[in-house]
């Protein structure tokens, strides 16, 4: 049964489809607010919806499994080559998962917010409502 988004997942899912228009405008300033948005939503949920998204959209761009797994895992952010400390809310991660999901997205030719919609549902499975459950998170506008 559908159950409507949080504030803090409309924020989340709001923030990304911005940031990755800006990827594909070059707006650089409108790509740095959609950072920030996200950098004010609970670090570690986001950092998992981000790093959700980006292995939904390899699977996406490479549904054989052809391209080699490795290499496409240390592009992400928990991979084994993380370009900066690998830690939730580290904005340095935030802006590469990111640019990850805008240059992944573009590859395979897709819309991401169905694929954000995806990670948001994958994990309200598996934790709960995470970003429900932190009372003084304030959305950004």
């Amino acid at each position: 049964m559908w159950q409507p988004p949080t504030p803090a997942e409309q924020e989340l899912w709001n923030a990304v489809v911005a940031g990755v228009r800006a990827v594909n405008q070059m707006d650089h300033g409108r790509f740095r607010a959609s950072v920030v948005r996200l950098l004010r939503l609970p670090n570690a949920w986001t950092h998992e919806v981000l790093r959700d998204t980006a292995e939904l959209l390899v699977d996406e761009l490479d549904p054989d499994g052809k391209v080699d797994r490795r290499l496409l895992a240390a592009l992400l952010p928990d991979g084994h080559r993380p370009p900066v400390a690998d830690v939730p809310g580290e904005p340095a991660l935030t802006r590469h998962g990111l640019l990850l999901i805008a240059q992944l997205a573009d590859a395979a030719q897709v819309n991401v917010g169905a694929f954000v919609d995806v990670a948001l549902a994958m994990n309200r499975r598996a934790e709960g409502t995470v970003a429900a459950s932190v009372p003084h998170c304030r959305i950004g506008r």
